[in-house]
């Protein structure tokens, strides 16, 4: 036929005058890329984090109207209350824990879920979970698009598209966007605030006032340490490296901690006005390892300054240092050839932005890990809410594969193909985590993150508690998700969980403990009758007389094989008939 002749002609002519070419070429990354978000969500298993949990249950409110209000009470929120005389039955229910940002965006993913809210015990994976997942996944697909921009700037577009490709194929990238915490928003948040802090490098050494660029590279700041109070230690390195670098000395950093105080202060000033205190109840998050584990802390109602001496800080900080040195290649998502910024920093660059950009890179880095040391890296079914290192994984990785072209370049091999192979090798080694994680190279996964999180069960406690009673947990983050009720994180001794209860501290009755493997068989015997949990071991162990415990009817039906257990001041499963 004549037309589909013209047609196969015109289709070849713009093949070989490239002008399809292109789009060809984006349609197979478009492919690419959909088939691997394809597949991680075929792997989807619900949720792996109690952070991303508790700010997921945030979220909610914010799309219901609520605001920053929260389903989950820690008992050393309940004493900061008290200690600074605030309304607890009131206050408590305010969150001043997570930082805004997070559960503002997961806000905005579940708005077009509302109606699937209500955990449904026919489902296996939450459809809650599912929205914030793909949220987050679009988050990483934007930071890879600010990444291209920024790699382009450093160097060329060639390079910034193989980072892009190599980014992309990051198994740890996708297993944090999965993990509902908001690695993937500061990741996004990051790369815009570097790519401003290059534009700055750019004026400056074009003899151009960098001012406005300092002015939003501060707001970019505030941002991030509104998504994590973490990042401000990033901040720290950055304004040691402005105030050395940029002219006048001193006053662009200044500049920069200004913006970011304008920025950041509001949310401080609420958090005081609830708590008491401008950091909130996650101020004691720094003594994490101090004696006692944050969440031990979290569960006790008052706070024992007499372990915060300035030698177990020390302690806490060099062990710290080690331990990610010596977990450094992990946190970096196995990906070599990030590893090798640190010897890109030996090579001369001739562009100045780029020379000076990996030095604000370095300086921001290791204020991280000042951070991070200080405040520990608790890691939940392989991720954790503060590990920073994998933002700069991107970054790190444009100059780490710069580096090693232009060592490949200087061996001057004559072979062809051979620039093509070695690429070609680097992408494998960067991939193999990936490879590896598909169903038909790793071993064989539940369907839910069991133990401890079985959603379908957790759930029904929405059918068991009133929206004004509240039930005590050692998971409370899972019951305020899933089932959408208030929950208390199990008190440290039992006498508290009893005033707590008896006077009505939060507003309501607590007449329901849930107790799951994180206090049972995640635990060895041990852990169980001499650790954080040793005053419950005997409700734990179900050796409890339920006619000396308050709480008297009990059921071992919201977990599997009797590893959890529920009680309560009635019968919850079968109601007596109007």
């Amino acid at each position: 036929m004549p037309g589909s002749e013209e047609f196969v002609q015109s289709a070849v002519h713009a093949l070989e005058a490239g002008g399809l070419v292109v789009w060809v070429k984006r349609g197979a990354i478009a492919l690419v890329i959909a088939a691997i978000i394809v597949l991680y969500l075929y792997q989807f298993r619900g949720l792996s984090t109690s952070q991303g949990m508790d700010q997921a249950q945030i979220g909610r409110a914010i799309a219901s109207g609520e605001g920053w209000r929260t389903k989950l009470a820690r008992p050393l929120a309940v004493g900061q209350l008290q200690a600074h005389g605030k309304d607890v039955a009131r206050n408590i229910w305010f969150d001043t824990y997570n930082a805004p940002l997070p559960p503002l965006i997961d806000a905005i993913a579940l708005v077009p879920v509302k109606g699937l809210w209500k955990m449904n015990t026919r489902s296996i994976v939450y459809a809650g979970d599912k929205a914030i997942a793909t949220m987050s996944i679009l988050l990483f697909i934007g930071s890879v698009a600010v990444l291209y921009f920024t790699a382009r700037r450093l160097f060329d577009q060639r390079l910034a598209l193989l980072v892009c490709g190599l980014v992309l194929l990051c198994d740890a990238m996708w297993e944090y966007s999965l993990s509902g915490l908001p690695q993937m928003l500061l990741l996004l948040l990051f790369n815009s605030t570097v790519y401003l802090l290059i534009r700055a490098v750019e004026a400056q050494h074009r003899e151009e006032s960098p001012l406005k660029w300092l002015v939003a590279s501060g707001a970019a700041f505030g941002f991030l340490a509104l998504t994590h109070a973490l990042t401000f230690w990033m901040f720290l390195g950055a304004l040691i490296f402005a105030a050395f670098f940029f002219r006048p000395r001193g006053w662009s950093a200044l500049i920069m901690l200004a913006v970011y105080a304008i920025v950041y202060l509001p949310w401080l000033i609420r958090t005081w006005v609830v708590s008491g205190n401008p950091g909130g109840i996650a101020i004691y998050s720094i003594f994490n390892g101090v004696g006692h584990s944050e969440g031990a802390w979290m569960r006790r109602s008052n706070f024992d300054s007499s372990t915060a001496v300035l030698g177990a800080f020390r302690d806490k900080i060099t062990t710290g240092l080690v331990f990610q040195t010596s977990h450094l290649f992990e946190y970096f998502g196995l990906s070599v050839v990030a590893l090798m910024f640190f010897v890109s920093l030996l090579h001369a660059f001739k562009k100045t932005e780029t020379a000076a950009t990996r030095w604000i890179i370095l300086a921001m880095w290791g204020g991280a890990v000042l951070g991070m040391a200080l405040y520990g890296i608790n890691e939940e079914q392989g991720v954790a809410a503060n590990q920073l290192h994998l933002i700069f994984v991107p970054l790190m990785t444009c100059y780490g594969l710069a580096y090693l072209l232009v060592q490949w370049n200087r061996l001057a091999l004559d072979i062809p193909f051979a620039r093509a192979g070695f690429i070609t090798l680097l992408y494998l080694l960067c991939a193999m985590p990936m490879v590896f994680s598909t169903p038909w190279l790793s071993p064989p996964k539940s369907l839910v993150r069991w133990p401890p999180y079985m959603p379908p069960l957790i759930g029904v406690l929405n059918d068991w508690m009133k929206p004004d009673e509240v039930t005590a947990t050692d998971m409370p983050w899972a019951v305020a998700w899933y089932a959408d009720r208030r929950s208390l994180w199990l008190p440290d001794t039992q006498h508290v969980f009893n005033e707590l209860g008896d006077y009505k501290t939060l507003g309501g009755p607590v007449n329901g403990l849930y107790l799951t493997p994180v206090s049972g068989t995640d635990n060895k015997f041990r852990d169980i009758v001499k650790g954080e949990y040793r005053d419950w071991n005997l409700v734990i162990q179900r050796n409890q007389l339920l006619e000396k415990f308050p709480l008297k009817w009990n059921t071992v039906s919201l977990g599997l094989e009797n590893e959890c257990i529920f009680l309560s001041d009635h019968d919850r499963e079968h109601p007596p008939a109007p």
